[in-house]
């Protein structure tokens, strides 16, 4: 069957993508290699995201306003989000839900891996496993990961980062009940040398998991070892893994195709977030894919789009990693800066709705001379 799009991966991109496609009137097939698949992930996502989403309210596990860091030498600070929450879902009732929302506007879901992408007239030819027929379309939306099968079949530039990530869940236990409803971030090189531990509450168990550059650590080692700082002697019932792009490709679209969500490599560095603009990259590029099916408007248009609103945030976040993440005592001096209040209505505000929250004058030049006084001191 041929399909004027083809949306290859069904998480949270591919998903909001093959729904708005779909909404639109453009014939769409949403691609999954796995239907059930349990995809490794913290499951943080911001209020914003939920509102702009219509995230219904039973899918959201926990909505949290506590969150604690704790530094290498164990030092704890508590911070409160006074103008909204953090919501805490479990990643493979989120992405049925999106995927069957996109079905319900018209999208076609078929299970299948990917096996080639052929380029020809005009259009692709995708070969599928389980015997399936290959599929045609006129254009593809890549959203297949930081593995992305189709990135590699149509050339677009590799990932540059990748941090490889574990994390294990655990029943509730003894151990747990503080972080029943409490997110918990470790900066401590134990944990991870060069990006952190976290501690994730949901409605049944609670989500521990740590990352670390691909390739350079040993990650089941670091997750070992975090656990058993916390103290936790239960067995986790799930272990999850998987890697994580922390840098943009430098392009993400083509004249007939595009990438979105992880494909992209649209992780932001520092803090690993993903959810959101997964599904923000794959309503920018329905739209964009929309507009160069009716009026013939390129494609750059969506990259461009997503640039212009998001890399600031991805550059602010980029620096903060390459300064603060170096060494525990450089670590050690993060988390004292974290118990300023400025810095934490500042930090709180901006993540809600993913936008650079502007201080006065005075409140920047304060953060700025902490951040001197703390590089000095922990460098």
């Amino acid at each position: 069957m041929r399909y004027d799009v083809a949306v290859i991966g069904g998480g949270p991109s591919g998903a909001v993508a093959a729904a708005d496609l779909a909404r639109s009137g453009i014939s769409t097939v949403l691609i999954e290699r796995n239907l059930e698949n349990v995809k490794p992930c913290g499951g943080a996502i911001p209020l914003g995201l939920i509102e702009e989403f219509n995230i219904p309210e039973p899918l959201i596990e926990k909505k949290l306003s506590s969150m604690s860091v704790r530094s290498p030498k164990g030092r704890m600070i508590s911070m409160e989000m006074p103008n909204g929450y953090v919501g805490m879902v479990r990643r493979e009732r989120f992405d049925s839900y999106l995927r069957d929302k996109a079905k319900r506007y018209g999208s076609d879901v078929i299970e299948a891996l990917v096996k080639d992408i052929a380029s020809e007239n005009g259009g692709y030819t995708i070969h599928l496993s389980k015997g399936l027929p290959p599929v045609e379309a006129s254009f593809i939306i890549g959203a297949d990961g930081a593995n992305s099968r189709t990135a590699e079949a149509l050339g677009f530039p590799a990932n540059e980062l990748q941090v490889i990530a574990m994390q294990q869940r655990f029943g509730y236990c003894d151990e747990l009940k503080p972080y029943e409803e409490l997110v918990e971030i470790w900066f401590d090189g134990e944990v991870s040398p060069d990006f952190y531990g976290w501690i994730f509450p949901k409605t049944d168990h609670i989500a521990i998991g740590t990352g670390t550059e691909f390739r350079k650590h040993n990650l089941r080692e670091l997750q070992r070892r975090f656990v058993e700082k916390i103290g936790i002697t239960e067995t986790p019932y799930l272990d999850e893994a998987a890697k994580i792009p922390m840098k943009p490709r430098k392009s993400f679209t083509q004249q007939r195709a595009i990438l979105v969500g992880d494909a992209a490599g649209l992780v932001t560095p520092a803090n690993g977030e993903g959810i959101f603009f997964a599904m923000r990259s794959g309503r920018l590029g329905a739209e964009a894919m929309i507009e160069r099916i009716k009026n013939d408007r390129p494609l750059r248009n969506y990259e461009k789009t997503f640039r212009k609103l998001y890399a600031q945030i991805f550059f602010g976040l980029q620096v903060l990693q390459s300064v603060y993440y170096k060494n525990d005592r450089v670590r050690e001096s993060f988390v004292a800066i974290c118990e300023d209040t400025d810095v934490q209505r500042i930090t709180f505000d901006s993540y809600l709705y993913k936008k650079m929250i502007p201080a006065p004058w005075s409140v920047q030049m304060k953060i700025f001379m902490k951040n001197i006084y703390h590089l000095t001191k922990g460098s």
